[in-house]
């Protein structure tokens, strides 16, 4: 299963909706969305398009009130999806205890792919460009003896995506 990964949306809904258009164009089927979503209209149109989960960041505060209307979680939120477990969460002081397989993060806007051992550790970066000026987000792809992470980057104003591959050996 490929898995789409983005957060820090932030108010750029023409970004964050690029960056969905794009995990779907390359084939996911799931998208996780580590936080800071801040617009409602990221959320519909995630409804619309594809199953996902989301988990409120820290600028997020007013979409409360929707926990009930879309696939919405607290932090940490934990998860099994195609037989791998998951915690999700928007701060990365919330991964302890490093106690599933991948552990997916946002808050920093930096990237990260990480592998101890144990536990995949991923932050897709951010999606609003805000610090880099480049929108971001990733695939993930499990397997029994691997895992398989496309880490996607754009500059805003490009239609044009470039691509990072990292396959990491269990």
């Amino acid at each position: 299963m490929k898995i789409g990964i983005m957060s820090d949306t932030h108010k750029k809904t023409g970004r964050a909706i690029k960056a969905i258009d794009y995990l779907i164009d390359q084939g996911a089927e799931y998208i996780i969305h580590a936080g800071d979503i801040v617009k409602k209209e990221i959320l519909d149109y995630l409804e619309e398009q594809i199953p996902y989960i989301a988990v409120f960041g820290n600028n997020d505060y007013h979409l409360y009130r929707y926990i009930n209307q879309y696939n919405l979680a607290y932090e940490p939120y934990k998860f099994k999806l195609d037989n791998h477990t998951f915690k999700l969460m928007h701060h990365p002081t919330k991964m302890f205890p490093l106690d599933t397989e991948v552990i997916v993060y946002g808050h920093t806007h930096i990237e990260e792919i990480v592998y101890n051992g144990k536990n995949l550790i991923l932050n897709p970066g951010e999606v609003c460009a805000r610090d880099t000026g480049y929108s971001n987000c990733m695939i993930l792809e499990c397997f029994e003896d691997r895992y398989e992470v496309s880490y996607y980057y754009r500059r805003i104003k490009s239609d044009f995506w470039k691509e990072y591959k990292k396959v990491i050996q269990k």
